[in-house]
């Protein structure tokens, strides 16, 4: 499938490089020139084992390429995903959405006028699909998927070509199909790929980081009760 990558940040370009391994054409679009340039040489602006050389792979096989023109790089995508920074907000800490609206609207007009889905990888809080879609005027042909990424610095290749799931949230069957297409050599290779409302979706992700959270808080309290009682905590952990 033809998709397209909107940020060439950490998710956005370990994303698109994955997607481009296994079969997909990918466009990552960004606004930094300096960025772009480095990523057309094979350079990859940030250190990933692995990454460089799928990149490099990639580009020469033709899956891979790389635009500052946003309107040239979604031509012809089947998928648009959104790989956006949501920092937290200096106010409250909430996430802040303005970069991802803004692209939002950005890229409304440019999509196609048949049918286009429009897939957020962006950490967001639960509702921002239905904010996304509330901004999309041409709601019959576009749908609008969340699909976070659960990637962990220093081996985010290795997870995102081997994870332990991936969840697409969406209501829409038409939506469903080309997601499932997307993760086709993932799910052949074993995968679970979990379907649920967008909003379920949004709230896994940050369950599943609550989640890791907890458990190595729980490893660290042991450690301490190992440490008084003369116990192994690396035995207990195994």
């Amino acid at each position: 499938m033809r998709l397209a990558m909107i940020g060439a940040g950490y998710v956005g370009l370990v994303s698109g490089v994955c997607l481009a391994e296994v079969g997909h054409e990918v466009c990552i679009i960004d606004i930094e020139k300096a960025k772009i340039e480095r990523l057309k040489k094979g350079q990859s602006p940030i250190y990933e084992p692995q990454l460089e050389r799928l990149l490099q792979i990639n580009i020469a096989r033709g899956r891979l390429r790389f635009t500052l023109d946003a309107a040239a790089g979604i031509r012809g995508a089947h998928a648009v995903f959104l790989a956006l920074p949501t920092p937290p907000k200096k106010s409250d800490q909430s996430a802040d959405l303005r970069l991802l609206l803004k692209a939002v609207d950005d890229l409304v007009p440019l999509l196609d006028p048949t049918y286009t889905v429009l897939v957020n990888k962006s950490t967001v809080p639960v509702g921002t699909a239905e904010a996304v879609s509330a901004r999309v005027p041409t709601k019959a042909t576009v749908d609008v998927v969340s699909n976070p990424e659960f990637l962990r610095e220093g081996c985010a290749v290795e997870d995102f070509m081997k994870p332990d799931r991936i969840i697409i949230g969406t209501t829409s069957d038409k939506a469903a199909q080309y997601m499932k297409h997307i993760y086709a050599p993932f799910a052949a290779a074993g995968t679970p790929i979990l379907f649920m409302d967008p909003r379920s979706s949004e709230l896994a992700k940050y369950a599943a980081n609550t989640f890791l959270a907890t458990k190595i808080t729980f490893i660290n309290e042991m450690a301490r009760l190992c440490d008084l009682l003369g116990a192994d905590i690396e035995e207990i952990r195994q």
